[in-house]
């Protein structure tokens, strides 16, 4: 019992460890840009994402706009 409650315990600090930040200089430039290079393999879905983020938006814009009208019918 004692046994599987340490290790369970070393496994955990293990696995907490590994997600730890790293203070490589080139992530930390990528961070502070706010987007990747354009020169990756992933520039496209980071283009469909943004997009996705501006519907999304929109979505929630008009969602709200229609809560409030119905709020103002409601009273």
């Amino acid at each position: 019992m004692k046994k599987s409650y340490w290790l369970s315990a070393l496994m955990l600090v293990a696995l907490l460890g590994g997600c730890s930040k790293q203070d490589d200089e080139s992530t930390t430039a990528t961070q502070q840009q706010g987007s990747l290079p354009d020169d990756n393999v992933f520039s496209d879905q980071v283009k469909a994402l943004e997009k996705a983020k501006g519907v999304q938006q929109t979505l929630d814009a008009a969602a709200a706009k229609q809560r409030e009208v119905v709020n103002e019918q409601g009273q």
